[in-house]
């Protein structure tokens, strides 16, 4: 047996959740841009190139997403939803960056804009705890979030200026994120500085350059403690969690979603202890588009 076999049939024996309960409702937009990853913790088909990431998948019901009652309107409570641990990302990770590296370079010119359209469910939001639907347009070139005037929030024509401009070397392009998104907590470690700042990158790639995305994908492959699950986002998709292995000593984690046949990002999540998901979010459109209020 295979490793993709052995994925196959440890996936069918995993509970699958029922999506026609999963709640239509409002969707709410990524702000990752302007919020950064404070903000981001208030807010297929699989590749595995060992038998032992197969065989270390394991089941766990997670709570988190609304759902319909039978009058059709959206209900507080909760929706059993699934994680399968995959185990070490690394593999993954590597065919992510050479799957990414393939793809056709962009073109964007100033005057763009970035439009974008997400989903999120929030469970400490006690009035509206989701989903929630919105659009936004980000400006593709915008001097007021370039030079550091912003911080760390760069804008779209930045990001994919630091993209085009990594070095092929994963310890330098660790170097290169770590001075491009600054530590924000004074107990962050080396390691969880640059995890951070590597899935900051990845989240907010609005605009790719194929290949320095993919050096960005084979410089996490090297951080050890990245791991990699199986869940469902905030819309009801498959998608692969990404996240570090004791990033936060009360065993809560941050949770970068990619999307499992492109490996472009696609979502985030927060998860608190015993799976509890707290913060769910999904992207669902994103494209360049010649001025704002237009939609690809």
């Amino acid at each position: 047996m295979d490793e993709m076999t052995a994925v196959r049939e440890l996936r069918a024996d995993a509970p699958a959740p029922s999506r026609a309960r999963l709640a239509e409702g409002r969707e709410r937009l990524l702000q990752e841009t302007r919020r950064g990853a404070r903000g981001r913790r208030l807010r297929a088909d699989w590749r595995l190139a060992t038998v032992a990431a197969a065989v270390a998948i394991t089941a766990a019901a997670v709570i988190g997403t609304q759902v319909v009652g039978d009058d059709g309107r959206t209900q507080p409570g909760s929706q059993p939803g699934y994680t399968l641990e995959l185990g070490s990302a690394k593999n993954l990770l590597n065919e992510a960056a050479d799957v990414i590296a393939a793809r056709p370079p962009a073109n964007p010119r100033d005057g763009q804009w970035v439009y974008l359209k997400s989903v999120e469910t929030n469970t400490t939001d006690e009035e509206q705890p989701g989903p929630h639907t919105s659009e936004n347009w980000i400006k593709y070139a915008d001097p007021s979030m370039e030079d550091g005037k912003a911080g760390d929030d760069h804008s779209p024509r930045e990001q994919y200026a630091f993209l085009k401009s990594l070095p092929d070397d994963p310890e330098r392009v660790r170097a290169e994120a770590r001075a491009f998104f600054n530590v924000t907590d004074p107990g962050e470690t080396r390691t969880q500085h640059e995890y951070r700042a590597l899935s900051a990158i990845i989240s907010r790639a609005y605009v790719i350059d194929p290949e320095g995305l993919a050096k960005v994908y084979r410089a996490m492959a090297t951080i050890p403690g990245v791991r990699a699950a199986q869940v469902l986002d905030a819309a009801g998709r498959d998608a692969i969690a990404l996240y570090l292995k004791g990033d936060s000593p009360g065993g809560s984690r941050d949770e970068t979603l990619l999307d499992p046949t492109t490996y472009l990002s696609s979502g985030y999540r927060f998860v608190e202890r015993e799976d509890q998901v707290v913060l769910n979010g999904a992207r669902l459109a994103m494209g360049l588009v010649e001025e704002k209020g237009e939609r690809p």
